[in-house]
Parts: C-alpha cells; sequence; structure tokens
C-alpha cells in the first residue's frame, strides 16, 4: 500500500511555510503551466473548458513539485481555493470583474497583505516571520529585497535560502559575481523565477534600481518597471520611497499591459481607454516611434558584479548591431542573427540610432559611492520605520532599526541623482527620440531610479 503524504511532508519537499494546498490527485494536467498565458486561460474560462479552481490547483501542482529546488516561493493563501470558487460563482451569473477574473497572480514577499490573507508579509527576512499588516497593500485591493550586505548574492533570502534561475543547470555558480549569468537576477528573483517554472501566469515584483528588469530578463519574461509615482506603495516594505515603486512581470505581454493597468489604475489620465492592452498595435506601433539604443560595451556590468565572459559580451554586442558596423566581414549567420534582433526594430522604427550618449554610469557617483546605493542607506531607517507605525505589534524589529542618516545628507544624494537623471530626458530631445534601448545586464537601470515622481506621495 502506497502512503499519501501528509500535508508537513509536502511543505517541507516543496519548501513552503504555513497552509499547504492539497495536490491534485489526477494523473493528467489540464494545461501546460510552462507556456500557457493568462489571456489563453481567461479564454478558457469564458468557454466553460476551464474553472478558476481547475487554473489553481494545476498551478498547485507545478508549485508542490519544482518549488523544493527552485525556493521561489514562501506562502500560498490558505483561501484561495474559496477564493477561486466565489469567482467562478460570480462568472455563472454572468459577471465578469475584467481580463484577469479568476486568474492566480503571485506577489513578492515585501508587498503587504492583511491577518484575512493568511500570510506573513517578511520580504525574506527570518526577523520579519509573523509580521502582519493591518490592510492590503492598495495593489493587492485592485488585484528585505536585495538590499543585505555587498557580498550577499542576488536571490537569496536568509527565510528560503538561495533562489535558483530554472534555466541554469547546477544552480547558481558563486565564482560567476553577485549578479554573474548563472543568477536570477535581482531582488525581485522570486517573482520571475516562478512564472519562468510555471507556478503562476503573471508575478508582482518591486524595484528600487534594478529588481524588476534584471531577474525578468534572467527568467526569459516580459515586465514593465512602471514610472516612479505610478503605483502606490502603500504596505510595501520599503527601502526608499524616493526609488522604489512595483510592477508586473508575465509570460504574455498582454498579460503584463493588463496587470499593470489594475497596479496603476485606471482612472488616472495617463493611462489609455481600455487600459494599456488597448494601445498594443504589434509591428505597427514600431512606426511611430523614433528609438535610440546604447554602446552595451560601455553600459554593460562590470567585473564588480560579474564574471566576464567574452563568448556572452560578443553575442550581446552583436545582437545590438555594433558588430555589423565594426567588422563587415561578418558571416551571413551573424548579420541574419543581428537583423533577427535589433536589426528588425531598426527596418520597423521611424528612425534609429546607434550609439546614443547619456551621462556615464559613473557620474552617478558623489563622495566616491555610488549615489543610488548610499540613498536607499539614507532613506531606509525613515522609510521602514514609517512602515512599522503603519503596522504596529513589532515593537522588537523598531529597536532593532537605527541608522543615523541626516536629512541634510539625504536632500544632497537626492538632488544629485536627480541632477544626473536629466540627463535622460535631454538626450530624448537631442536626438529627437522617445525610447532608449540598452543592454538589460547594465548600469542604464540607474536611470529608471532617477527619473520620475516623488513617490513619498504615495506613502501614508
Amino acid at each position: 500500500m502506497i502512503e499519501t503524504p501528509s500535508a508537513d511532508s509536502l511543505g517541507k519537499a516543496a519548501n513552503l511555510s504555513g497552509w499547504i494546498p492539497p495536490k491534485p490527485t489526477d494523473s493528467i494536467p489540464l494545461f501546460d503551466p510552462l507556456k500557457i498565458s493568462a489571456i489563453t486561460l481567461q479564454n478558457r474560462l469564458l468557454d466553460g473548458t476551464l474553472t478558476s479552481v481547475q487554473i489553481l490547483k494545476e498551478y498547485y501542482r507545478q508549485i508542490l513539485s519544482y518549488n523544493g529546488y527552485l525556493r521561489a516561493i514562501h506562502q500560498l493563501a490558505p483561501g484561495a481555493i474559496e477564493r477561486a470558487e466565489y469567482l467562478d460563482d460570480l462568472r455563472r451569473r454572468g459577471v465578469v470583474l475584467g481580463p484577469l477574473h479568476g486568474i492566480p497572480v503571485l506577489l513578492k514577499d515585501n508587498i503587504g497583505t492583511d491577518q484575512s490573507m493568511g500570510m506573513d508579509t517578511t520580504a525574506g527576512s527570518v526577523a520579519l516571520v509573523g509580521s502582519v499588516t493591518i490592510n492590503n497593500a492598495p495593489i493587492v485591493d485592485q488585484e528585505l529585497m536585495w538590499f543585505k550586505g555587498h557580498k550577499v548574492s542576488v536571490g537569496w533570502s536568509s527565510l528560503c535560502g538561495q533562489g535558483q534561475n530554472p534555466y541554469i543547470k547546477g544552480g547558481v555558480d558563486p565564482s560567476d559575481g553577485l549578479s554573474g549569468h548563472s543568477s536570477p537576477g535581482g531582488s525581485s528573483s522570486g517573482s520571475g523565477i516562478a512564472v519562468a517554472a510555471g507556478f503562476a501566469p503573471l508575478s508582482i515584483g518591486t524595484e528600487t534600481e534594478g529588481s524588476i528588469n534584471c531577474p525578468a530578463t534572467r527568467n526569459s519574461l516580459y515586465a514593465v518597471k512602471p514610472t516612479l509615482g505610478a503605483v502606490s506603495n502603500r504596505s510595501i516594505v520599503p527601502i526608499s520611497m524616493h526609488l522604489d515603486t512595483a510592477g508586473p512581470m508575465g509570460i504574455n505581454a498582454e498579460d503584463v499591459a493588463n496587470l499593470l493597468t489594475v497596479l496603476v489604475g485606471s482612472g488616472r489620465p495617463d493611462v489609455p481607454p481600455g487600459g494599456y492592452r488597448a494601445a498594443m498595435s504589434g509591428a505597427d506601433g514600431w512606426k511611430d516611434l523614433d528609438i535610440g539604443v546604447l554602446d552595451p560595451e560601455i553600459w554593460r556590468y562590470d567585473h564588480t558584479l560579474q564574471t566576464v565572459r567574452p563568448n556572452a559580451i560578443e553575442q550581446i554586442v552583436s545582437i545590438f548591431g555594433f558588430l555589423q558596423r565594426q567588422r563587415p566581414s561578418l558571416t551571413l549567420v551573424q548579420k541574419q542573427a543581428t537583423f533577427d534582433a535589433y536589426g528588425r526594430i531598426e527596418a520597423l522604427a521611424r528612425s534609429y540610432h546607434y550609439g546614443v550618449s547619456l551621462r556615464p554610469n559613473k557620474d552617478f557617483d558623489w563622495e566616491g559611492s555610488n549615489s543610488v546605493i548610499q540613498l536607499m542607506i539614507a532613506d531606509f531607517a525613515r522609510d521602514f520605520d514609517k512602515y512599522l507605525e503603519d503596522n504596529p505589534g513589532q515593537e522588537s524589529i523598531e529597536e532593532a532599526v537605527a541608522f543615523p542618516q541626516s536629512s541634510d545628507r539625504r536632500d544632497k544624494l537626492l538632488r544629485h541623482i536627480s541632477e544626473v537623471g536629466k540627463s535622460f530626458p535631454e538626450t530624448l530631445d537631442r536626438y529627437n527620440i522617445n525610447v532608449i534601448i540598452g543592454p538589460a545586464d547594465s548600469w542604464f537601470t540607474k536611470y529608471s531610479a532617477a527619473t520620475g515622481e516623488n513617490n513619498e506621495n504615495f506613502f501614508p
């Protein structure tokens, strides 16, 4: 007789804490979770060939099978099945709330969920186990990151250990650098790993500098890092409210557009009627865009973050099209590879400019240090204190938070970052372009941290 594994043993094997879902008993999956998009799932919900409960259980099957190794998910909401049943009932009564009705979405563990959700909000920290916010973060109702030390591997947390890139056999290579080629990338690595591994079609990550962009790239996903101030930061564990923002990740661009609409809120004046999905127009959309491209050899990460691999660097440079101009003797295969990537964009766009110049990465340094990192350090104690004020009953954590930084230093850092960030719109004007493309593994992410509205307006 084969014994049925207990919930406790299942949880340990799957590296999950708290509530453990029942393991599906049917042997044949109803869909391939590695490939199916939220759009396709929604269509199957509409035609009645799937229910939200069935979708949820299929993703549970995938999580219980692979999370033990990948370490992408920490907890699951114990009331999710009941919520799925309610959404199925609404659909049977002809009520569909939107394109994500009945679709599971994963949250990064620094996004607050209230007591009714049955989960902690830990930011991957042992110190925050048991921490529960008073209210859901607004982005939840609408639908400690990589900041622990200079030598901590990207994707590691004290609570769950090292997250693993599902595309890299053998796991993270310690000799590869803190953000090396084997890394799952960024503090939102769990959000990226989980979607790439088929644990859900969509997830929400947060970025202070590079933490949405990098894990999305490493896990072959679509993602958007929203403009600072576009998404509410309320009830999200902060690093710096001058820099933090939440954003969507997914395997399908249309899915990501739909989730971005939920996060931003359709009532904002800069959201197109029908949401961001309505603005998608395929290849025709490029005809109205003027594109600028950064030189990847100038902007790529250096040895401080990534061990140099010449073949990988040459491939990146080739894809951006620079080798084709520098080395006319490239083979037909190499030229075809270039055309298939940025060459295709060049053919579609209204105009295309190679090697546009932004102020260099080192200009962000202030008094010999990276000003973006220094602003995180300056803001963390104040902003984390503010987060704790709105979530009482965590006195031991409050006592542990103390960093002596003067407001004068913080203001100087912010002014310096904003001043360098002005180079971005100035470059758009100088080249008469409206998009700048840069390599994903690069210092270009500093500019996304240095531009946008002051996010403090979105924090209580």
